[in-house]
C-alpha cells in the first residue's frame, strides 16, 4: 500500500520535507499503526502534539487508511 504524507509548520521541521511517498507493508492500517510507524521513523514526533488530516478531513479517532490515501500531519492552531 503507498500513501502519500504532507507536513505542515513545525512537523515538517521535524521530518524535514514537506511531503513523501510512503509504502506500507501491510494492505490494512489504521491512522493509531501509522503514527506509530511514523514516530519510529521521525523520533522528534514522540512528544509532539499533531491533528491527522485523511484526505482532507481531519479525524478525531482511530480511522482506516486506505491505498493512495492522502495524509496530513497538521501542527496545533491558533486562532483569533
Amino acid at each position: 500500500m503507498i500513501i502519500t504524507l504532507k507536513y505542515f509548520g513545525l512537523i515538517a521541521d521535524l521530518v524535514n520535507t514537506h511531503e513523501e511517498q510512503l509504502e506500507l507493508s501491510v494492505d490494512n492500517c489504521t491512522s493509531q499503526e501509522l503514527c506509530d510507524t511514523l514516530q519510529s521513523k521521525y523520533p522528534g514526533l514522540v512528544n509532539t502534539n499533531f491533528a491527522i488530516a485523511v484526505n482532507q478531513l481531519i479525524i478525531q479517532s482511530v480511522t482506516p487508511i486506505s491505498n493512495n490515501d492522502i495524509i496530513a500531519l497538521l501542527p496545533p492552531f491558533a486562532g483569533g
